[in-house]
């Protein structure tokens, strides 16, 4: 497959995720969820702080949400452990522009226009195994300082329209960790951090890879 051409089932699996946006999409104990519901962004909030704490001490003045899904908690308040947070964009009080080619409002991303900071909160695991390089890629290449990723190495609990598990890519830190450093050698002036989350005994834990930084230079 050529650089950075999507093959038939990224092709595929974009227009599922158009259908579940607006119809919303079957869960694997039987329930199902509402469009309106369907892929808010919900997964970001979680890394409110940390990200907070990144662009802080990185001077972050920009950012790109690569698959941001709705994006609903750009605009809107939220809660996190007991602790009341306002919309993302006022939180993190830098220019901030959404992307994700599967949700119509935030379908169009500029092509020419790089970032300080690119984040990308559990995409990756959608994607097809062998679409994978160019996909990681695109993201890195975007970012002129710093790429934060979480990607999730376990079934999701939500089903592709297809009845298949919508984590169609589900790989272990180490797979991951192989992929981003080969990349890394073409972006030696951007910091990566990706936090694999693992499953343990059913309780989700995150395995943090570090390029050229560390998470425990943030708070968490």
């Amino acid at each position: 497959m050529p650089k950075n051409t999507p093959s038939k089932e990224y092709l595929k699996n974009i227009e599922y995720y158009k259908q579940m946006h607006k119809e919303g999409y079957s869960l694997i104990n039987g329930y199902k969820y509402s469009g309106d519901k369907s892929y808010t962004g919900i997964s970001t909030i979680a890394f409110a702080r940390l990200i907070k704490s990144i662009i802080n001490k990185n001077q972050i003045n920009s950012m790109l949400d690569y698959g941001c899904g709705k994006g609903f908690f750009y605009d809107n308040s939220f809660e996190v452990n007991g602790q009341q947070f306002e919309p993302l964009k006022d939180y993190w009080g830098i220019e901030i522009d959404l992307y994700d080619p599967c949700y119509e409002n935030y379908s169009i991303i500029n092509e020419n226009k790089m970032y300080d900071l690119v984040i990308s909160i559990d995409v990756l695991e959608h994607i097809p195994a062998k679409d994978i390089d160019w996909v990681l890629e695109r993201i890195i290449s975007k970012a002129k300082k710093y790429v934060f990723i979480n990607v999730a190495c376990y079934k999701a609990v939500a089903l592709l329209p297809n009845g298949e598990n919508a984590h169609i890519n589900i790989n272990n830190e180490h797979w991951w960790f192989e992929k981003i450093v080969n990349l890394k050698k073409e972006f030696t002036d951007v910091k990566i951090i990706c936090v694999c989350s693992l499953k343990d005994n059913g309780k989700r834990v995150f395995f943090p890879l570090q390029f050229d930084d560390k998470i425990t230079n943030y708070d968490k």
